[in-house]
């Protein structure tokens, strides 16, 4: 199956505006992070840290944030958009 995934601010300086992956069938988003991983070193960093995902990273399928669905676990289907951005702070 084919998932869009659309970087932004730091993320789209090692991704582009926007790829596609070829993935399973019922891949997660832990599945999909790995593989892009796996391909860019210098994303680990941006999105893990020694107590997993960094709390700084916002991903959302479809417009959900995958923290209300299953975070990492959460399953994609053909077609689905993952963005990819950090959070925005400051005041």
């Amino acid at each position: 199956m084919k998932v869009r995934v659309k970087a932004f601010a730091g993320f789209r300086h090692i991704l582009g505006n926007e790829i596609w992956m070829e993935l399973p069938e019922k891949a997660t988003v832990k599945e999909l992070l790995d593989a892009l991983c796996a391909s860019r070193g210098p994303l680990r960093s941006l999105l893990y840290d020694s107590g997993g995902l960094r709390e700084d990273v916002n991903i959302l399928i479809n417009g959900k944030n995958i923290a209300s669905l299953k975070g990492e676990g959460s399953e994609l289907a053909e077609g689905d958009e993952l963005a990819l951005f950090p959070a925005a702070i400051g005041g």
